[in-house]
């Protein structure tokens, strides 16, 4: 992956919303070594909990075979993180899907097979914006620390983080 974000700029929640988990085993080994703090949700409530209080989440919405569940997510999601960039996968190809997800407030979508990689390129993408917003408006909530890394790495990030969040002196 050779997309990434800022240097010094804040972690980034990546929140995943699927049925599966299959993106989530996917996209981790893609996109690693990017600042990004994992959420994965399986129920509106475990999304909107993800998604409340941050700046600019990016968000990957897999609508698996039943599209209605997930998108009446999206209008919540939308409604609660306005700025989040949501990518909306389609496998069954609807075309009623695709014509109403933007409308809905989806960054973009995409309908039928996607390769990982190019799920993966498009999402480092917007991490990085997210970043630079995320930076720019100077406001978030504090994201929690990632178990799956190793330890010393992310105690390094909540140090770096909390002495951003110091008065300069």
């Amino acid at each position: 992956m050779t997309t990434s974000s800022p240097e010094g700029s804040s972690p980034v929640a990546l929140i995943l919303h699927e049925r599966r988990g299959n993106w989530a085993r996917s996209l981790r080994s893609r996109m690693g070594d990017l600042p990004i703090r994992w959420f994965e949700s399986r129920s509106t409530a475990d999304l909107l909990a993800a998604a409340r209080g941050l700046t600019a989440p990016v968000v990957l919405i897999d609508l698996g075979e039943e599209p209605y569940g997930p998108l009446e997510d999206l209008t919540r999601l939308i409604d609660l993180a306005p700025s989040a960039r949501v990518l909306i996968l389609d496998p069954w190809e609807r075309p009623e899907v695709s014509e109403s997800v933007r409308a809905l407030g989806a960054t973009h979508s995409i309908s039928g097979f996607v390769p990982p990689t190019e799920v993966a390129d498009l999402l480092a993408r917007w991490v990085s914006l997210a970043a630079e917003e995320t930076d720019r408006q100077g406001w978030s909530r504090p994201l929690p620390a990632d178990p799956a890394r190793q330890p010393l790495a992310w105690i390094d990030e909540l140090i770096a983080e909390a002495q951003k969040a110091l008065p300069p002196g």
